[in-house]
């Protein structure tokens, strides 16, 4: 399928079946999860973090040309040799692609478009563009790829050395997610929390997709299911813990709008009660003098601190 490439190395690591029986240009059937059809269906639906930046190049390995949508450029500006030419070439893509013809990656042509494109961007460097930002895009252990299919291959790498690792599984779908590739972002997602069944952060981004695509109920579960082990999450700091909880029982709350209140905006009493967390739904405590609103992520604080359990005492550090 044009413009909807996969590298086999992920079929493998998703399912451990041999790579050799792996086709070298395999569909999103071999992705399997319970929602990557639906994302696939749907994918034109879910909002992208960048802008769509479709741009002409020559694969290096077979000589093709196709468009591609290579995303947000990167572009580090060497404060020590500000030539515009060696400044250009050290772009970064944050779109992921692969040829549409023979399936390879990373390898490709200088591309005169981008080259241009970078160049006005430095002469303009006050005006506003979605396409260039000046800086470096890195992964979260500060590796620096190129193209997104670099920083995939340094995760699957990863991965293989350590495959029931959910967080690198997390961070591979991030990876995807910001490479405009939600049907991996969601495979990636749900083998990390099928290793992790508290991976929060997966959780979250697993009920963002689902919610682009109005599948509400199991966006909700999702939501649900972040809220109820986010007390034990020791992956992130607990400030960034309470913006997380606050945007998803935010998005919680206009599903149970959007549901007209069929679908319920928190977790149940019974669903704490089995975990063991202590709240109270029910308290005056939890709701008194608390205004929710969708504009301001700060109201849901005094809920996702509830939530939070002992680590909401971080916060006073």
């Amino acid at each position: 399928m044009a413009g909807r490439q996969i590298n086999p190395k992920l079929i493998h690591a998703l399912t451990n079946q041999d790579l050799a029986t792996i086709p070298l240009s395999p569909t999103f059937k071999y992705l399997k999860g319970t929602y990557v059809k639906s994302i696939t269906d749907n994918r034109e639906k879910i909002i992208s973090g960048t802008p769509k930046n479709e741009v002409m190049l020559q694969c290096k390995h077979c000589n093709q040309k196709g468009k591609y949508n290579v995303g947000t450029l990167y572009i580090n500006i060497d404060e020590k040799n500000e030539n515009t030419r060696k400044t250009a070439q050290k772009m970064q893509m944050t779109g992921y692609f692969r040829c549409k013809h023979c399936n390879t990656a990373g390898e490709w042509e200088d591309s005169s478009e981008l080259y241009m494109m970078g160049i006005a961007a430095l002469l303009t460097p006050n005006l506003e563009n979605n396409f260039v930002q000046f800086g470096e895009m890195q992964l979260f252990d500060g590796t620096k790829p190129k193209y997104c299919t670099d920083g995939e291959e340094h995760l699957l790498n990863k991965i293989a050395a350590a495959p029931n690792n959910a967080l690198l599984w997390n961070k591979l779908g991030n990876l995807y997610s910001i490479g405009a590739r939600p049907e991996l972002a969601m495979a990636a997602f749900e083998k990390s929390i099928e290793i992790d069944p508290n991976q929060t952060e997966s959780h979250f981004s697993m009920a963002n997709i689902l919610m682009d695509i109005k599948d509400y109920s199991n966006s909700l579960h999702h939501l649900h299911q972040m809220i109820l082990a986010a007390e034990h999450y020791k992956h992130i700091e607990a400030n960034h813990l309470r913006d997380l909880l606050a945007h998803a029982i935010c998005s919680s709350f206009i599903i149970n709008a959007e549901s007209k209140g069929r679908l319920p905006a928190l977790p149940t009493q019974e669903q704490l009660d089995a975990i063991g967390k202590d709240v109270n739904l029910a308290t005056e405590q939890l709701i008194a003098g608390i205004e929710l609103s969708s504009d301001d992520l700060t109201s849901f604080y005094p809920l996702a601190e509830a939530f939070m359990g002992k680590r909401a005492q971080e916060l006073l550090k």
